[in-house]
């Protein structure tokens, strides 16, 4: 089967968001990649989060509009589709907005098909285990709870299929540390352990990363915002 995958559009009006994200350009380049999506006749489409963002004069209102943009151009290719949630897509909505929004249920959740089954996370949790639409956002305290601890375990347990892990922060230690979920650490133990998982993919630090850990490749996807030039891909699996 193939997937296609994008993250980090921070789409909104702004034509800069510091030196180098390009946020205004990003429906065209939602646009592009769902074209390449729609022509390799992937099966799913995941974004790993931050779909949208904004700027000092935007208002809650244009951002949700802006999100409403992308999410409506997206439906229209009948790919479907699924938001893994990102700390920028908290700072106006909470998750039963996003479901309603998106047309997705909040993570954590699995989806299964033939031979695999891919098990959405959302870390955006601060350390006191609130979620971020609750606590507020603080993109550098982002926590996995122990109810999608156990959650994971539990798939994993159970799981007869190859597993691929999706979340928007980073559980590769080799990125940034300000990237990394606190409680990264335990999580990579539970995958290692499990013996299931056999891809990791991850958004967030822009500029993209891929690690092998523990005989798994985890692959953090560079950001669709950054610059020009646009950034997706699509994995046969």
């Amino acid at each position: 089967m193939k997937i296609g995958l994008f993250t980090d559009c921070h789409y909104c009006k702004a034509e800069y968001l510091g030196p180098t994200r390009r946020p205004r350009l990003s429906i065209n380049k939602i646009k592009e990649a769902m074209d390449a999506f729609k022509s390799s006749n992937v099966d799913m489409v995941f974004c790993l989060g931050d779909m949208t963002d904004h700027d000092a004069s935007s208002t809650k209102e244009e951002i949700i509009e802006c999100f409403n943009e992308a999410m409506q151009l997206i439906k229209s290719y009948n790919i479907p589709f699924y938001l893994v949630p990102g700390n920028h897509d908290y700072l106006v909505m909470t998750a039963d907005d996003m479901e309603k929004k998106a047309g997705f249920k909040a993570p954590p959740y699995a989806v299964e098909t033939k031979n695999h089954c891919f098990i959405v996370l959302d870390a955006n949790y601060r350390s006191n285990m609130v979620c971020f639409d609750t606590a507020g956002v603080v993109w550098t305290d982002s926590n996995l709870p122990p109810h999608q601890v156990e959650f994971l375990s539990a798939e994993l347990e159970k799981a007869t299929k190859q597993c691929i892990i999706l979340v928007h922060e980073n559980l590769d230690p080799n990125v940034d540390k300000m990237h990394i979920i606190k409680n990264a650490e335990q999580i990579r133990a539970i995958i290692k352990n499990s013996q299931k998982v056999s891809l990791v993919i991850q958004g967030h630090y822009h500029s993209g990363n891929e690690s092998i850990i523990d005989n798994i490749p985890y692959i953090t996807l560079p950001a669709m915002c950054e610059g020009e030039i646009n950034s997706f891909r699509i994995l046969e699996l």
